[in-house]
């Protein structure tokens, strides 16, 4: 289960898609969340916090796992600004992923939405923040923001994988894809 010099190990690749899937998933939950109504709204904001706390408890599982484990080391082509971005990308995710669910939650607490069960499972309480309806909805407008700026993040990741694969032809894709072998020369 450690990371190898070529490649991230199981645990790294299944909560990195793990946590990908989730959050195109709470991307759709929440635009139906917006758009719905009365009961269904409920439903909807029920799921997309469910979905925002296992978002955020993955992530910390997963920044504990990164803590106690190394990246796999950057190709040695790449320049320095290169090595900073590709560092800044993934600190900045880790930020991310933690605040966009706390301010979410925030955000509902203090606007004095309803508790809900994670998943119908175990109820899941408001944070200790004051109740306004004004702070509810400062939280909840920084976390769109957030929810923008990580549209902009998830852009460069992609197309840093895709230059990655296709310009450089160096094999930084496959060590994050489960099921191809890291190509070596």
């Amino acid at each position: 289960m450690r990371e190898s010099e070529h490649r991230y190990s199981t645990v790294s690749i299944l909560l990195h898609w793990m946590i990908a899937a989730l959050l195109v998933a709470n991307v759709l939950v929440g635009g139906w969340m917006e758009d719905a109504q009365g009961p269904d709204k409920l439903g909807w904001f029920a799921m997309h916090k469910s979905l925002g706390i296992t978002v955020f408890v993955l992530t910390l599982v997963r920044l504990g796992w990164r803590i106690g484990h190394r990246w796999p080391a950057l190709p040695g082509h790449m320049a320095g600004w290169e090595r900073l971005l590709a560092r800044a990308t993934h600190v900045l995710f880790y930020v991310l992923l933690l605040a966009i669910p706390l301010l979410g939650w925030a955000a509902a607490s203090a606007g004095g939405a309803p508790a809900t069960d994670w998943f119908g499972l175990f109820p899941i309480g408001n944070l200790p923040v004051p109740r306004s309806e004004d702070l509810g909805e400062a939280l909840g407008g920084a976390h769109k923001l957030l929810i923008k700026a990580t549209y902009v993040l998830i852009g460069l990741h992609v197309l840093g994988a895709i230059k990655h694969q296709f310009l450089n032809r160096d094999g930084v894709l496959h060590r994050m894809l489960p099921i191809f072998p890291v190509p070596r020369d």
